[in-house]
């Protein structure tokens, strides 16, 4: 099934909830700054048990994604859940609820190799092709390719399956009240992000003074100004590196090299701008 509106999405959920059957398995597909400019999610791949499902969620309003997300009554069986949960909360303000994290039970198990391919291939023997295409494959282009869906699907179709292998290992070894624990704490966790996050995963920022601080902070909103007002990823406007070097020397805007996505009538605009800020100290 293929859902690309609201209306089909609660239409699927009434239908599905008309079962009485509240477990599916759930996976998303998201942008993160790679392609465009910020986060955004892109696709929803459900298994009910039945049907394989995707959802497109590029036209489908917010409103109605957090119905489904924020649903207590439905168990969403999900894998390594950590970064979907935070690109959720802060790109779109959902917070999934009802999860069954799986990989915490891979880690208590202590599989040699915790990957959720792998451990498809040891417990249930099948394998899936990895393709490195589609590690940094651009999920807002439309229309998807099959293949693309296929490989969005692989990762949730077998995901009831193997709940119910790790499920009753667990409980076999006395770990299953352990599991159930580390679950919770992955869905009580605050994914928001501080707003000085955006600033601290660059390297260098921790080691400048903070006067020099204040300069990074002005230079990094230039950059985000641009790469926003344009949806091209910030990195393609001017290099992380280069942000760190122009703040420790300010003559460094003069040997800026712009990649050839950034329209040349935008660089005086922006080399103004970046000059007025590290000028103002």
């Amino acid at each position: 099934m293929y859902i690309e509106d609201g209306e089909g999405f609660l239409s699927y959920l009434r239908r599905f909830d008309g079962k009485g059957d509240h477990t599916i398995a759930l996976d998303i597909e998201a942008e993160s700054n790679l392609h465009v400019y910020g986060e955004k999610l892109c696709l929803i791949q459900i298994f009910d048990g039945v049907n394989s499902i995707i959802i497109d969620p590029l036209k489908i309003e917010n409103s109605v994604l957090k119905i489904f997300f924020e649903d207590v009554n439905i168990l969403k069986v999900m894998y390594a859940v950590g970064s979907d949960l935070s690109l959720l909360r802060n790109s779109a303000d959902i917070e999934v609820k009802s999860i069954l994290d799986l990989s915490p039970g891979v880690e208590l198990l202590n599989y040699e190799k915790k990957d959720l391919h792998s451990v498809l291939g040891f417990e249930l023997g099948i394998v899936l092709e990895k393709k490195r295409t589609y590690q940094k494959y651009n999920w807002t282009t439309r229309p998807l390719s099959k293949q693309a869906i296929d490989y969005a699907l692989n990762d949730v179709i077998h995901l009831l399956t193997l709940k119910d292998v790790i499920l009753t290992k667990l409980y076999a070894r006395k770990l299953l009240e352990t599991f159930l624990l580390k679950n919770l704490q992955v869905q009580h966790k605050d994914y928001t992000r501080h707003p000085e996050d955006k600033y601290r995963k660059i390297r260098g920022y921790s080691r400048l003074r903070d006067d020099k601080k204040s300069v990074f902070r002005k230079v990094f909103d230039i950059r985000e100004k641009y790469a926003k007002l344009h949806n091209m990823p910030s990195h393609n406007v001017i290099r992380k590196t280069d942000l760190i070097s122009v703040v420790n020397d300010p003559k460094f805007i003069e040997n800026i090299r712009f990649t050839k996505r950034v329209r040349l009538d935008l660089i005086p605009k922006l080399l103004h701008e970046l000059r007025r800020a590290v000028n103002e100290v």
